[in-house]
């Protein structure tokens, strides 16, 4: 008996190390080769690749490539995304027991201040459309529709792969989750599966902060002899902000890459605001601007629209003409506005007796919010002094 199962332990040994039973035992693959492509002076190490509908992940190495091993023969939607990159991605056939390799996905370096989504029936194929839902910073309105029409970020319309790219955002940590309607009118909540990090059970992007960039040139007024010192500058709802030069000079750091307003602001001079352009200079030379000197019984406010996300049809009310008698803003060169379609909105009253008063802007039907920029405020409303 003894001899009999030495006999088929050495019968096992044998066939196990012949590596046959070996053999049987791996599982083919596909195996998918990349590479990821920035711009030049960008590095693509660390940027993490993910396979839509899967766990698989990896990350790309120095020179930007990576390779993934799936069980399956199939189709596969790659994801790529890093720190100081827009998402991307590529579509890829992979079969087993085989090498692939997958087209280059080339990534776009961040805009300061913006952020692109991506969401893809891949992921959740239930979906019949998709939201993207802010929670801190929470936005006005805090869901805003992603689209797979070819706009809005979406590079092909009609792929199942929904995008979305905003603007004007808080920079720094952004948390957020997709909200996904069904079939059956059902909607779900759910983290990205390929978000850059997680916070507090939500997905998290970070929006790119930008270098300083430099907006410098002086002011003038039909106002004399004044101290332009007690002008204020100010852009981002007021975020940032000085005091100018005695002589109406300022050289005012900048953050952004596209258009951003400068804002100036004296109990004695009317406000104004004024576009410009940080997309291609770091130093940019704002041409003279003239400010009005208030004149007895006159009251202007202004609402710049990019402050907001959802402004339509903006209107101030305010104790000088009844708080429920809402008036127009327009930002087509009528009524006090300097510049038709600037983005500006303006009101300029007369005839409003000297003192101070409460008011505050309607950017939509649903918002009421202060000006950014006012004079002063209170707990509710802000101030605007008239002479």
């Amino acid at each position: 008996m003894k001899k009999a199962l030495m006999a088929v332990l050495i019968t096992c040994i044998a066939v196990f190390s012949s590596g046959c039973v070996q053999e049987s035992l791996v599982i083919p693959v596909a195996i998918i080769k990349g590479k990821v492509i920035v711009p030049p002076g960008q590095i693509s190490r660390g940027v993490k690749i993910t396979v839509a509908g899967t766990t698989t992940s990896t990350y790309t190495d120095d020179r930007g490539e990576y390779t993934l091993e799936m069980r399956k023969t199939g189709r596969y939607l790659l994801v790529a995304r890093g720190r100081s990159f827009d998402v991307g991605y590529t579509w890829t056939d992979a079969a087993t027991e085989q090498t692939t390799n997958a087209p280059n996905i080339s990534l776009s370096t961040k805009i300061v201040g913006e952020a692109l989504w991506l969401a893809s029936i891949v992921d959740f194929p239930d979906a019949q459309s998709f939201n993207l839902k802010s929670i801190d910073p929470v936005w006005s309105p805090d869901i805003v529709k992603m689209y797979d029409d070819g706009s809005h970020g979406d590079l092909l319309a009609n792929d199942g792969i929904y995008m979305l790219r905003l603007n004007n955002l808080t920079t720094g940590s952004q948390q957020y989750v997709f909200e996904y309607a069904k079939a059956d009118g059902k909607t779900e909540i759910k983290t990205d599966p390929h978000q850059e990090y997680t916070r507090n059970g939500n997905s998290e992007i970070y929006i790119l902060e930008s270098t300083v960039k430099l907006a410098r040139g002086y002011v003038t007024s039909d106002f004399d002899s004044i101290n332009y010192s007690e002008v204020k500058l100010a852009t981002k709802k007021g975020s940032r902000s000085m005091y100018l030069d005695s002589d109406g000079g300022y050289s005012f750091a900048m953050e952004g890459n596209g258009r951003e307003y400068l804002v100036f602001r004296s109990i004695n001079l009317h406000i104004r605001a004024i576009p410009i352009d940080l997309s291609t200079v770091t130093l940019y030379e704002v041409p003279t601007t003239t400010l009005s000197a208030k004149r007895s019984g006159e009251l202007k406010v202004i609402l710049v629209a990019s402050d907001f996300t959802d402004v339509s049809n903006p209107t101030v009310v305010g104790s000088f003409k009844g708080w429920s008698n809402p008036q127009q803003l327009y930002d087509d060169g009528t009524n006090g506005d300097e510049v038709a379609g600037d983005g500006v909105y303006t009101r300029l009253f007369t005839g409003i007796a000297p003192g101070s008063y409460q008011y505050a802007f309607n950017i939509n039907s649903e918002n009421q919010v202060k000006d950014p920029y006012q004079e002063s405020e209170d707990a509710t409303y802000s101030i605007i002094g008239v002479k």
